[in-house]
This record gives C-alpha cells, sequence and structure tokens, in this order.
C-alpha cells in the first residue's frame, strides 16, 4: 500500500501546473477556423466518396466496414484489456502507455459529445438535401437524435487520441522508434475517419476537427502524466509500481525527484 508519494519535476513549476493552458484558446480556435475552411468543401468531398464506383468498389467498402469498428468503445475496452494484460505480465512502458491511451480516448469522447450535443449538425446522408447542406444544425437535439451528433466525429478523435498518446510515450522511451511507429499509428488513425466519410455519417470538418480534439488529449495526457506523476489516476492504476525511497533522474531542462514510501 503506498501511503505517500510525491513526484515534482523542476517545470512544473512553471506553465505546466495545470491541465489546461491559455494557448489553448489560440490552438482552439485555429483548427476550428481550420474546420469552418474545410467545410466549406464537405458536399463535394461528400459526393466523392458516394460515387457509384466507389461504393461499389468491394475493397473499399470492406475498409470502411473494418474501420467503422474501431471506435471509442473498441479502442477503450482494448486499452483496458492492454493496461491489465501488461500489469500482469509487468510491462510497465506498456502499462503506462496503455493507460495514457485509454485516458485520451475516454476525455476525447466525453469533450466531443458535449461538443456536437448542443450543436446538433446533421450527419451528411441525413442532410436536406442529402449530401448537400452542411451547415444544417438542429440546436440541442444532438443529445436526442443520433442523425444530428456530426461535429466532431467521436470515431476521428478516439483513433487519434490513441495514436497520439501512443507516439508520444514511444518518442520519450525510445526516439529512434519514432519515425516507424508515428506514421503506423496515424495510418490506422485515419482509417475510422475515411470509414465515416465513405459511409456518409461525417463531414471531412467533423474529421479534422475531432482528429484535432483527440491529438490535444493524447499529446497533453502523456506530457502532464510525466510532469506530473503524482497525479491521482497514475497512482490510482500505476501506484502500485512504485518502490521505497527516493529517485532522481535527470530529463530535457528538468530533474525530477521522486519519493514514495511503502508499508
Amino acid at each position: 500500500m503506498i501511503a505517500n508519494a510525491a513526484s515534482r519535476p523542476a517545470c512544473a513549476q512553471g506553465g505546466d501546473r495545470t491541465f489546461f493552458q491559455s494557448s489553448d484558446v489560440a490552438w482552439t480556435g485555429a483548427f476550428a477556423l481550420a474546420s469552418y475552411g474545410v467545410s466549406r468543401f464537405d458536399p463535394a468531398i461528400a459526393k466523392y466518396f458516394q460515387e457509384p464506383s466507389r461504393q461499389r468498389n468491394p475493397t473499399l467498402r470492406k475498409l470502411a466496414q473494418g474501420f467503422t469498428h474501431l471506435q471509442e468503445t473498441t479502442l477503450t475496452l482494448g486499452g483496458f484489456v492492454t493496461y491489465g494484460v501488461a500489469r500482469l505480465a509487468k510491462a510497465p512502458a506498456v502499462e503506462t502507455t496503455a493507460l495514457h491511451a485509454t485516458e485520451a480516448i475516454v476525455a476525447a469522447s466525453l469533450t466531443s459529445q458535449l461538443i456536437r450535443g448542443p450543436l446538433g449538425r446533421a450527419r451528411p446522408k441525413d442532410a436536406t438535401p442529402i449530401f448537400e447542406d452542411q451547415y444544417e444544425f438542429h440546436w440541442f437535439n444532438g443529445f436526442r437524435h443520433f442523425q444530428y451528433r456530426a461535429f466532431p466525429s467521436i470515431h476521428s478523435s478516439s483513433g487519434f487520441a490513441a495514436a497520439t498518446a501512443i507516439v508520444a510515450e514511444v518518442h520519450r522511451r525510445s526516439p529512434s522508434a519514432t519515425w516507424y511507429v508515428a506514421p503506423l499509428a496515424y495510418v490506422v488513425a485515419a482509417g475510422p475517419g475515411y470509414s465515416r466519410m465513405y459511409l456518409g455519417q461525417h463531414w471531412a470538418s467533423d474529421i479534422l476537427m475531432g482528429a484535432f480534439v483527440g491529438a490535444f488529449y493524447g499529446q497533453r495526457i502523456v506530457d502532464y502524466a510525466h510532469a506530473h506523476p503524482d497525479n491521482r489516476v497514475d497512482r490510482l492504476f500505476l501506484g502500485q509500481g512504485l518502490t521505497s525511497g527516493t529517485s532522481i533522474v535527470p530529463g530535457r531542462g528538468q530533474i525530477t525527484v521522486t519519493f514514495a514510501r511503502q508499508f
């Protein structure tokens, strides 16, 4: 049982003391503006995916049907299972990565729900005219009607949350592996977005904003967890891995001092 565990990196005394930062407003605004810019082309992109030749293509359809199952529920369950197996196998790197990826998926999914519920944006296949009116909104009806939950895409946010968290953890532990882990992770993360556009469930601008939400939480949760290793979630799920004593770990521009006591 952990009686006391405290770790305070020097950088935690600065701007990363809180999870959300002032720069987040600027980043969110920039991607919201980019999403609006993409929305001008939403109908053309939607109709591109709905071309009969593409809809009848068995390879494209199988890819879409396969990737559509890669969403918040399956990714969250997969994260928990990976975390559990890694904990039993005493693989701390995998355990930590799985935990942080799962945190990011859940946070991105909840945030996306809170945004699209009030907006009530109609999905492409439910818009009037179909696949044409990308600015059809049914305010606050997104909570009650599935067809009005387009913006942002939770499939996209979940995929990019998991991919970004994994890439961030790999980069911290083995920077040389990032060059091949990152492309693979983000190609897979883009799959659910492709599937939702192919199936007429999301506009391209929904996918872009979902990717931003997911990438934001994936990177921020990893950065915050490593800057604050005594945070409540890590202490709850990773705390038993601590050992008694004091450790001093040098890092890039910081020194992390950890003290833990077990009894």
